[in-house]
């Protein structure tokens, strides 16, 4: 019977901690939803008021599924927490400041991670911006990844980064890239660059700075065997029709959706 009871205060106390925490942390800007059972399943946060390392940590009392995190100043050192995170299916990191390499985010069992304008990869390497255009060469041993959507910083303009993608994400069904380069700087996608991405079993491709390619570059990717949509989001740039014709042109069957933001 004292064993019963002792059990019953412990979860007690270890739930009213949990309850309290989540109100604090509310305060913070971080809400986290629960599923049917009412266990925790997603965690948002939006970056403001900023979290201390310490906020983050805690974090790890929330064992969710889906975790997305805005205007972090955290340093490349300091996310480690992520990997407590076991359960982590969806990962989605918006505008972090203090980071100057994707490493922090290699090493996760997470299926699907989105990183994007994070402003810490061009503002951070200033003095060098061969690690801002290369930043996605640092992102690695992602073994269960299915979507991967980098756009806004960090930046894919090169051949390079298209075969360092094939080569460590072998599984990816969704993928979205941004060709745009750093300032100053010029793209470096080919055809062939493009048809490396042939090896994967992609099933939606979405592309961002895309203006400048050929009806070759298109062809390389209507061409991609499994593919079934491709979205060119032309954010503000005027969408060429001809790239849209030799997409068309190259794959009849394949859905094309041209997204212009005004």
């Amino acid at each position: 019977m004292r064993t019963i009871i002792s059990c019953c205060l412990l979860l007690a106390i270890s739930t009213a901690f949990g309850d309290d925490l989540e109100a604090r942390l509310a305060k913070k800007g971080i809400k986290v939803s629960k599923d049917r059972g009412g266990k925790p399943s997603r965690l948002m946060s939006r970056g403001n008021p900023s979290l201390t390392v310490t906020d983050y940590q805690s974090l790890k009392k929330f064992p969710v599924t889906s975790m997305g995190l805005n205007a972090s100043t955290l340093k490349n050192h300091e996310w480690g927490f992520l990997r407590e995170h076991q359960q982590l299916k969806r990962l989605a990191i918006w505008h972090a400041k203090g980071i100057s390499s994707l490493e922090p985010f290699s090493g996760l069992s997470v299926e699907s991670l989105t990183i994007g304008g994070s402003m810490g990869l061009r503002d951070l390497n200033k003095g060098n911006p061969d690690k801002h255009r290369d930043a996605v060469l640092t992102l690695k041993n992602l073994p269960n990844l299915k979507t991967l959507s980098l756009y806004h910083t960090p930046l894919t303009p090169d051949d390079k980064h298209l075969a360092h993608i094939v080569k460590e994400f072998p599984k990816l069904e969704d993928l979205r890239l941004d060709f745009a380069t750093p300032r100053g700087t010029k793209i470096n996608i080919t055809p062939s660059g493009l048809k490396k991405l042939h090896a994967l079993p992609l099933k939606k491709l979405t592309i961002e700075n895309f203006q400048s390619f050929s009806d070759a570059h298109m062809k390389a990717l209507a061409t991609i065997p499994t593919l079934k949509q491709i979205v060119l989001d032309s954010r503000k740039r005027p969408c060429p029709s001809q790239l849209v014709l030799a997409l068309g042109k190259a794959n009849a069957d394949l859905e094309v959706e041209a997204q212009t933001k005004k």
